[in-house]
């Protein structure tokens, strides 16, 4: 799946519109559009840490519900998320868990 469409996806799920991303980042509107419509590729990095903290993600969770992570780890086991297969609480572990797995590699 791709960046632009899970960031969608997760605005789907949390009842919020492009106006309301736009509002509460601080980005004008039609950039947020932009984003969402033709992807994160061609985009501040800003921006998208912005959007993706409106949604209540990292970037580096971003990443690895964009597959990319789970595809270069399990390769040949050939397991991909994809961010419909889970529900809101296990998306919610899920990030419990990262910053979990963030937090022992300080302690390193």
């Amino acid at each position: 799946m791709k960046r632009n469409e899970i960031l969608r996806e997760l605005m789907r799920q949390k009842g919020l519109s492009t106006a309301d991303i736009a509002r509460e980042t601080g980005i004008p509107y039609t950039t947020v559009k932009s984003i969402f419509d033709r992807g994160v590729e061609k985009s501040s990095y800003g921006s998208i840490c912005s959007i993706c903290t409106a949604l209540g993600i990292t970037t580096d969770e971003l990443e690895l519900l964009a597959g990319e992570l789970a595809e270069k780890r399990d390769g040949d086991r050939g397991m991909s998320l994809e961010i419909q297969d889970f529900s809101e609480e296990e998306l919610n572990q899920l990030q419990h868990y990262i910053r979990y797995l963030k937090f022992l590699r300080k302690k390193d």
